[in-house]
């Protein structure tokens, strides 16, 4: 068994100690390689096995991936590696991992010029795990000129998991990166999502939503570099608090000297079930360009009395209308996932836990 024991979610631009919001520690166990279940890889897209070194930073960290790269050349792991063809325009490819215990899973991609692509990642359980176990998985994506490659993350993953999920992205020219991620099974959660944009007109777009209850936690970091001129982001994050869950956001928008005419927009809306949840939240716009445009915001509350009595009034009792509140969160990005199945799976496993 390898430890993995890291500082994660650093955040860029520290603030004061007391607040706990810096970074946070990741303690977590691997055993063996994730195995998973790929029924088929589309036209377009080749999968090997590599040993080749990736520059590519992810969102949980430096220190993370120095870390994390030790462990799996200690469990003798070489990362699956899959290659997307020139101009090549593939179906969605799923990728399906049936956790059965202590496990980690490697992943890159890269997406050659003028390519469009898609990567379904579905992180489930086996029913009989009742104890405490870590999965954990790392993507990193190198898209060149004009590629555009759309991720997505799912976890649903059962109360005892301890997880963490680390994306990374490097967009040249006119490339676009995308990510949906959803937060949804597991009892700690650490994910973390790092894009580079660094060539002209490259672009991100990503959204995600979670579902925090009991005792459990989440800590998130989101962060895109401006590198390049005229790149844009957009990123969104929805969820829900129940019981005396935890959940730490971090989001960081920084705008590198040189990338004028670039503009970046980050929100979260967390809805609060319970008075007794503890939510931070600290979304972070960094500039060292002047011409820029930069919007960032969150809001966090409770069920309004008002919308409360107008559902009430409608024939919905109070349980009905926390329901319906947390799918919509949900709904935000579950209605990007390419995969109509796996859509709705999602929206009962949500539905499931409040």
């Amino acid at each position: 068994m390898k430890e993995i024991h890291a500082d994660v979610n650093q955040f860029p631009s520290l603030t004061w100690n007391f607040l706990n919001i810096n970074r946070t520690h990741l303690d977590c166990a691997a055993e063996a390689e994730a195995e998973p279940d790929i029924k088929a890889v589309p036209g377009g897209i080749e999968l090997t096995r590599s040993f080749e070194p990736c520059a590519v930073q992810t969102g949980l960290g430096a220190e993370f991936d120095a870390r994390l790269d030790g462990v799996i050349g200690e469990l003798r792991i070489s990362p699956r590696m899959f290659t997307v063809s020139q101009d090549a325009q593939c179906a969605p490819l799923k990728i399906e991992f049936s956790v059965s215990g202590n496990s980690v899973s490697d992943i890159v991609i890269s997406a050659r010029k003028n390519s469009r692509s898609t990567f379904l990642f579905v992180y489930r359980s086996l029913p009989e795990l009742s104890g405490t176990f870590c999965f954990g998985s790392r993507i990193r994506v190198q898209a060149e000129e004009h590629a555009a490659v759309h991720i997505v993350t799912v976890n649903l993953l059962g109360e005892h998991a301890v997880h963490f999920n680390s994306i990374g992205a490097q967009c040249a020219d006119g490339a676009a990166a995308e990510v949906t991620e959803l937060e949804l099974g597991g009892m700690q959660n650490f994910s973390g999502t790092f894009i580079e944009l660094a060539g002209y007109g490259s672009r991100f777009a990503g959204r995600a939503s979670y579902v925090v209850r009991n005792s459990s936690f989440l800590d998130m970091n989101q962060a895109v570099i401006h590198s390049g001129k005229n790149s844009q982001s957009r990123f969104s994050v929805d969820g829900v608090l129940a019981g005396s869950a935890r959940k730490t956001w971090r989001g960081t928008i920084d705008f590198k000297t040189g990338c004028s005419g670039s503009s970046g927009d980050e929100q979260e809306e967390v809805l609060l079930l319970s008075p007794d949840v503890e939510n931070k939240s600290l979304p972070v716009i960094l500039c060292g360009e002047e011409a820029v445009e930069g919007r960032h915001g969150c809001s966090a509350g409770k069920v309004g009395l008002k919308e409360l009595f107008y559902m009430q009034s409608r024939g919905a009792d109070e349980q009905t209308v926390r329901r319906l509140l947390s799918r919509a969160k949900v709904e935000k990005s579950a209605r990007f996932i390419p995969d109509e199945s796996l859509a709705e799976e999602v929206r009962g496993f949500a539905e499931r836990l409040v």
